[in-house]
């Protein structure tokens, strides 16, 4: 929602989802902007919906993004698998036992790599972590990834209060990116969603909401 009031266009966004559950696992993708995702950003931006709308828009995404969240942490994402297809393309011998590829099989692969809608859902302009709640912790960052209108973004959720930390590349470099800017927007939508969980009637003091 912040993404898109400063640049006026949804982004593909990577999230971090833990798979340690597996032995040697470390991470997969949580490709975060879902349809539900989508339509509660311009749900929030359409003058014309109520609170309940809202609320209601709101609520379906976070549901879409747990279910998400649990799909990538079980092993069932698909972005380490791409990952390691195109590392066993580029890297690695046909076994003893296997004929080598088709000049057609070659191609087709190489086609799938290359598809233009591939390279943009996987360009993620927003590259987001979060870590466990600590107060010990003030500051902490996370890579930005993309060179154009893109942020790193990590985050630490506590009970009181949200710590975030946001980086981009320089102005000459990031074509667009304003740190500074997606920061005072990301405040201003944060306050504007608990407002819409307070209207909805979900909290009934702003002392009570987490937000």
């Amino acid at each position: 929602l912040t993404y898109y009031r400063v640049h006026g266009a949804l982004a593909p966004v990577y999230e971090t989802a833990s798979t340690r559950q597996f032995l040697h696992g470390r991470t997969e993708t949580v490709r975060s902007l879902t349809p539900q995702v989508a339509q509660c950003v311009y749900t929030m931006c359409d003058a014309t919906t109520t609170p309940r709308d809202r609320y209601t828009a709101l609520v379906r995404a976070a549901t879409k993004h747990q279910e998400m969240l649990r799909t990538a942490s079980a092993g069932q994402g698909v972005d380490r698998h791409i990952f390691g297809l195109r590392m066993a393309y580029n890297r690695l011998d046909p076994l003893p036992s296997e004929s080598a590829m088709t000049d057609h099989e070659k191609r087709a692969i190489e086609e799938f790599f290359e598809d233009p809608i591939l390279a943009r859902s996987t360009t993620f302009q927003l590259s987001t972590s979060g870590l466990f709640p600590s107060r010990y912790l003030t500051h902490t960052g996370f890579g930005c990834v993309a060179p154009e209108r893109a942020y790193g973004i990590n985050y630490i959720i506590e009970s009181n209060r949200i710590k975030f930390g946001v980086e981009g590349k320089t102005a000459d470099v990031g074509n667009g990116t304003d740190v500074e800017l997606f920061e005072t927007t990301l405040r201003q939508t944060l306050i504007e969603l608990k407002l819409v969980c307070e209207q909805a009637g979900t909290r009934s003091t702003a002392k009570q909401s987490r937000l």
